[in-house]
């Protein structure tokens, strides 16, 4: 097997792993959701799909070998010529992806630090806020003063920021996924932004509780319809590029199958190597049969916010699924390699043997 397809496929499951973090967790600003540890979790998925990508371009030296070694040394150089070609091409490709991915962690560290600060903006003025309203109760302030009504709309729009803040974060996310519907995705995450900062607007010209009440049921409207667009467009983003891999996983476990027969026929015993392939093959189906249930739920037009939520879920299984099959792929690649390299020495054995013996 090619060094460079095993290369492109340990690199589209990376993709995957990093993909995965665009599905938000939950609501925050409506309802403080995101102080329980979502945050965090998502951080890990990103961690761990770092430590993914080096630990997996680590190994790649590991099954670059496996192929039949030829004796001509036409073919050898043929191979050499192909292998430099391969390794230039990667090499290019390495330096754009490089400026990218260093392009997309600055612009992500900026959005994560405006999220930070919008968050802390937001605690601290719901904090004023419970505070101005607990007065009122005591009949300590009148409800339309003008502290009352500055604290009610500064709590109202570092609620919209922080909504704001997230959905820009999402949606930078989605335009570095490069998939086929990102634009459209955008677009209507766009629109969900202006319609937040329109009700922004409104809030400053308001002069009453009663009006300020109105708008935050308007505010609440507006951000469930945003948050389902948020958390359905993040799913099919990721959806998408699980299929692409899944795609290329159930090529790959055809190639392995032809591989693992032929070997098979030389006499060697492989019925491990059948069950890790059969094993690698069910995760994959499970992952695809997963990842089309979610799909069926995206694609309907009445979904529900708690409907996307579910989908979202559905992708998290299926990644599961995803990361066993990649663990059985490594032993299956180690395994190839190790019986490739005893078919390599037994034959160089036997013509060393054949040398000697008609020297003799």
């Amino acid at each position: 097997m090619k060094k460079s397809r095993v290369v492109r496929y340990l690199a589209c499951f990376t993709v995957i792993l990093t993909l995965l973090s665009l599905l938000p967790g939950g609501s925050f600003a409506a309802k403080d959701s995101s102080e329980h540890g979502n945050g965090n979790q998502n951080q890990d998925m990103r961690e761990g799909a770092r430590n993914s990508y080096k630990n997996e371009t680590d190994n790649t030296g590991e099954v670059s070998d496996i192929g039949s070694n030829s004796k001509q040394q036409e073919k050898q150089q043929e191979k050499q010529q192909e292998k430099q070609q391969e390794k230039q091409q990667e090499k290019n490709l390495s330096v754009k992806n490089r400026s990218e991915i260093s392009e997309y962690k600055q612009e992500k560290k900026q959005l994560e630090e405006e999220l930070k600060s919008h968050k802390q903006e937001y605690r601290e003025a719901k904090g004023d806020f419970l505070k101005i309203r607990n007065r009122i109760r005591a009949g300590e302030l009148d409800p339309n003063s003008e502290e009352a009504l500055n604290a009610t709309k500064l709590y109202l729009n570092s609620s919209i920021n922080y909504m704001v803040a997230h959905l820009s974060n999402v949606k930078s996310n989605i335009a570095h996924s490069n998939g086929n519907g990102t634009k459209d995705r955008i677009i209507a995450l766009d629109e969900k932004i202006k319609l937040l900062e329109v009700e922004k607007t409104k809030i400053l010209s308001a002069s009453s509780q009663e009006e300020l009440v109105v708008m935050v049921s308007s505010v609440r409207g507006v951000w469930n319809n945003a948050e389902k667009t948020s958390l359905a467009s993040a799913g099919e983003t990721v959806s998408e590029k699980m299929g692409e891999f899944l795609e290329k996983s159930e090529n790959l476990s055809e190639m392995l199958g032809v591989k693992v027969e032929n070997l098979k026929e030389t006499g060697i015993n492989t019925a491990e190597l059948e069950t890790k392939l059969a094993s690698y093959t069910s995760y994959i189906k499970s992952a695809q049969e997963k990842r089309e249930a979610a799909d069926s739920i995206y694609n309907n037009q009445n979904v529900t916010r708690e409907d996307v939520q579910k989908a979202n879920n559905y992708l998290r299984q299926s990644l599961n699924d995803i990361s066993k099959a990649n663990k059985e792929l490594r032993e299956i690649f180690g395994e190839l390699k190790s019986q490739e390299t005893e078919k390599y020495n037994g034959t160089e054995a036997s013509n060393i043997t054949e040398f000697k013996s008609k020297a003799a």
